[in-house]
C-alpha cells in the first residue's frame, strides 16, 4: 500500500528541482501580473558513491539510501522584467545498511529569492539570487537518516537563454555559499527545449563543483563524519560529505493542459562526481498560473439619461497565452442644461464705426475732389 501511495504521489505531485533549490524553471519566462503555485515531488535512490578520486564504489552489500522530497513553490511576476519566488520542502529519507533501517521525515527548509531581466536584445541575461534557511540541522547525536544538508545557503547565478521559435537554449553558472564551514560550490548547467504543440520536451546537464575546502578536511573530524554517515545513511554521501562535486542529468516533458494548468514529468541519473552519491531520480509537478489581470473590467460612471458615449480601449500587455484586460474611459462634456437660455451669454456682433469726413476749413460743406481729366 505504501509503495502504491508513493507511486501516486510521484505522478501527481510537484518537483523539487533535481538541480537544487532554485527558482521554478531554469528557462525563465516573465508573464506580467501572473502568480504561479506549484506542487510536486522528487524521488532519489542510491546504492553507490563517487569517492574523492571520482571512482564509483558500491555501498555495503545490499545497502541502499532513498529520499522522497515534497515541495511547494510560488512565484509572483509583477512586471515583464522581474519576479520573486519562495518555497518550502518536506524530506522523507530512508537508509538500509542490511542491519537496521533508519528513517527521517521532517520539514527541512524554506527558500526565497528574486530574479530580473538585465539584458534582452540578442539573447536574455537574467541574474538570480536566493537564500535557503534550514529548519533541521545535522545532529550527530541523532540516529535518524539525513534528509537535507542542514545549513544556511545563499546563491547567485547568471542565466543566459535564447528563444529560437520552435526551440530554446539556456545555460547558467553561479556561486553558492554554504554555512558551518562547508565548502563553497559553483553551480552550473545547460539545457535545450523543443516546443511541440501543447507538449514541450527538454533535457539538461547540470552539476556543482566545490571551489573551496571544507574546514574539516584533513582533520580528525573528517573521519568522525564518515563514521556518522556509515551509521545513519548506510554510507551514502548524499549530504554532509567533504568537498562534494557532482554531474547530473534530467529529461522532462511539460504538458500545457490550458493557460492555467501545466503538468511535468521528469527523470535523470548522475554521471560523475567526487565525494557524492551516485543514483537516479524521477519526479514531476503540477502548476497553476493565476492571471491577476484576466477579465478585469472597470465600469465607467455615467449620469442617468446622459447621451455621453464611452470609449473602450484594450490593453494588450500580456503573453500569447494570457487574456487581455479592458478598461472603459468616460469622455468629459460640460453639462449646460440648467434651464437658463445660453443665448444671453453669447457674444453679440457689433457694427463697424462709421467713417467720419472732416469738413473743409473754408466752408460748411465737405471738400470734394474731382478726377483730373487728361
Amino acid at each position: 500500500m505504501a509503495n502504491k501511495l508513493q507511486s501516486l504521489v510521484l505522478l501527481s505531485g510537484i518537483l523539487l528541482s533535481a538541480s537544487g533549490a532554485l527558482a521554478l524553471d531554469n528557462y525563465k519566462e516573465f508573464k506580467r501580473d501572473t502568480w504561479d503555485f506549484q506542487l510536486g515531488t522528487n524521488y532519489f535512490s542510491s546504492e553507490a558513491n563517487y569517492d574523492s578520486s571520482g571512482k564509483k564504489q558500491n555501498l555495503v552489500s545490499g545497502a541502499k539510501y532513498t529520499l522522497l522530497d515534497f515541495n511547494f513553490e510560488t512565484r509572483y511576476t509583477p512586471r515583464r522584467d522581474w519576479s520573486v519566488f519562495a518555497s518550502g520542502n518536506i524530506g522523507n529519507s530512508e537508509s538500509d545498511n542490511t542491519v537496521a533501517k533508519r528513517t527521517n521525515s521532517t520539514f527541512t527548509e524554506i527558500m526565497a529569492g528574486a530574479e530580473f531581466m538585465a539584458y534582452s536584445e540578442m539573447f536574455d541575461l537574467i541574474p538570480e539570487f536566493g537564500l535557503v534557511v534550514p529548519i533541521e540541522k545535522v545532529d550527530m547525536n541523532s540516529d535518524s537518516s539525513l534528509n537535507s544538508e542542514g545549513v544556511v545557503q545563499a546563491w547567485g547565478r547568471l542565466v543566459a537563454q535564447k528563444d529560437f521559435g520552435p526551440a530554446r537554449g539556456y545555460g547558467w553558472i553561479g556561486f553558492q555559499y554554504r554555512g558551518d564551514g562547508r565548502s563553497y560550490l559553483m553551480p552550473w548547467g545547460f539545457g535545450a527545449q523543443i516546443k511541440a504543440s501543447r507538449v514541450h520536451f527538454g533535457g539538461e546537464v547540470f552539476g556543482s563543483q566545490s571551489i573551496s575546502d571544507d574546514e574539516d578536511k584533513g582533520t580528525f573530524k573528517e573521519t568522525t563524519r564518515l563514521t556518522y554517515l556509515n551509521q545513519v545513511n548506510a554510507g551514502s554521501l548524499k549530504f554532509y560529505s567533504i568537498n562534494p562535486s557532482i554531474i547530473d542529468t534530467k529529461i522532462y516533458a511539460d504538458i500545457v493542459i490550458n493557460p492555467q494548468w501545466t503538468l511535468q514529468v521528469n527523470g535523470g541519473m548522475t554521471l560523475a562526481g567526487n565525494n557524492a552519491a551516485d543514483g537516479f531520480h524521477v519526479g514531476g509537478f503540477i502548476r497553476y498560473s493565476y492571471d491577476m489581470a484576466s477579465g478585469y473590467v472597470e465600469r465607467p460612471y455615467a449620469p442617468v439619461n446622459s447621451p455621453v458615449p464611452t470609449q473602450r480601449s484594450e490593453m494588450h500587455d500580456r503573453s500569447d497565452t494570457q487574456l487581455s484586460s479592458e478598461k472603459k474611459v468616460q469622455q468629459f462634456r460640460e453639462d449646460t442644461d440648467d434651464g437658463v437660455s445660453q443665448e444671453e451669454f453669447k457674444a453679440r456682433p457689433t457694427k463697424p464705426p462709421k467713417k467720419k469726413v472732416r469738413p473743409a476749413d473754408t466752408g460748411d460743406f465737405p471738400l470734394q475732389l474731382k478726377k483730373k481729366r487728361r
